[in-house]
């Protein structure tokens, strides 16, 4: 028997329809700024490592410090974004604003360690968004579930492949931290814009709800979806993912810039470049997914990613280095939006979505930051390449673990239209 939809989690149909572009607009464009942050910041990151003089390690550890923040930030916050739905402008404009604060606290930190408790409140800020947002297009286009979780992806693309670009150009005139500061009034501005368009989306309160039910509802839920569903291997996919992810992004800039010696705007061209495929990568497969099923797509993509870290390893300064940074963007990130959709393939029908998006944002998140310290480990006592093969091998263990998925996932909202 389907389970019984939560009131609180919709709003009138009618009313529902009508903003429905209104909110996927606002929602999926917002994300590409929220990007442009996060990843001009790894284009920073050997300007902060010339600048106070830091080891390899601790060039990892900004990196590591981010995913620790949103990991813990993601863990709680999915959950209770479930259990109050109605207030999910509030939590994504109060996302925004804090992501605001935090890079400016970086801009004006003196110290290495509190750049990194800067990071810490950025991070967190941009954990917040995630779960409101996939789970509002979830619920909104539940047939068109896996495309419109990669278009969120992929205006993040869009900011990733922006910010760099920018950043670099940027680094030619001002410092590091100028560039830090400079987006905070637009980034506030945009946070009371959110609250002031989306401010209905999560539907009315319920009156008279006992949150101390609903909490312990939640939790046999949640742990029910976990039994004879393949939630643990979309989860263990998605978390050496992340750990292939993670261990990468932050050496990619640092080895061009240090190893190579290319100049700040090539080093954000390539870093732009990671990005720049998955706009529309990221699309197509997400749509092939709801027609398919989401895992011969996800095998296949990262079968592909554990070839690109070692070529990139091996390309030099020239071509070969350009052209293997291009082709890892085309799956990079493809797959992530892949396994957030299979997990509320699975979490959709208890209305967990927010819950499920967090403890997988959360749990690469604790990897990922494990692996950008084991990464920065590698740089210090073995070396750069090392570090492009360590990353491969965790994709191939991701690969062997897709093998293991069960073979149909949902990709239709079993609820008849």
């Amino acid at each position: 028997m389907a389970e019984a939809v939560d009131p609180q989690s919709i709003a009138d149909p009618q009313q529902q329809r009508t903003k429905d572009p209104v909110m996927a607009t606002t929602v999926i464009g917002a994300h590409a700024l929220e990007h442009m942050y996060g990843r001009a910041f790894l284009v920073l990151i050997p300007q902060i490592y010339i600048t106070l003089g830091l080891a390899p390690i601790q060039a990892g550890l900004l990196d590591a410090v981010r995913q620790l923040s949103g990991g813990a930030t993601s863990m709680t916050g999915g959950f209770f974004v479930d259990m109050f739905q109605h207030r999910r402008a509030h939590i994504l404009a109060f996302s925004m604003s804090l992501i605001a604060i935090g890079y400016f606290l970086v801009s004006i930190a003196p110290t290495y360690g509190l750049i990194l408790a800067s990071l810490a409140l950025a991070s967190a800020g941009t954990a917040l968004w995630h779960p409101p947002a996939l789970g509002l297009l979830a619920q909104r286009f539940p047939r068109q579930r896996g495309l419109f979780i990669s278009l969120h992806r992929s205006t993040g693309n869009v900011g990733d492949w922006l910010g760099p670009l920018i950043v670099g150009g940027l680094l030619a005139v001002v410092g590091w931290r100028w560039i830090m500061g400079g987006g905070t009034p637009v980034l506030l501005a945009l946070a009371v814009v959110i609250f002031f368009l989306l401010r209905n989306v999560g539907g009315p309160k319920i009156e008279g709800v006992d949150y101390g039910a609903k909490f312990r509802t939640q939790m046999r839920d949640m742990r029910e979806s976990f039994r004879g569903t393949g939630m643990w291997w979309i989860f263990t996919v998605s978390a050496v993912r992340g750990m292939g992810d993670r261990s990468l992004l932050w050496v990619i800039p640092l080895y061009l810039s240090d190893q190579l010696e290319l100049s700040n705007f090539w080093v954000g061209f390539h870093v732009a470049l990671l990005a720049a495929p998955g706009i529309f990568a990221g699309p197509l497969f997400g749509a092939l997914s709801d027609r398919i099923g989401r895992k011969p797509i996800i095998i296949f993509i990262m079968a592909s990613a554990v070839i690109f870290p070692t070529t990139m390893a091996l390309g030099g300064d020239g071509p070969g280095m350009t052209a293997s940074v291009l082709m890892f963007g085309v799956f990079l990130f493809s797959v992530n939006s892949l396994t957030q959709a299979a997990a509320i393939d699975v979490a959709a029908a208890k209305g967990l979505e927010g819950t499920f998006i967090g403890l997988m944002w959360g749990s690469n998140a604790f990897f990922g930051a494990m692996a950008s310290i084991i990464a920065g480990v590698i740089v210090e006592y073995i070396g750069w390449h090392a570090a492009f093969y360590f990353a491969s091998g965790l994709f191939f263990l991701g690969f062997l673990s897709s093998l293991a998925l069960p073979g149909k996932f949902i990709t239709r909202d079993p609820t008849p239209a």
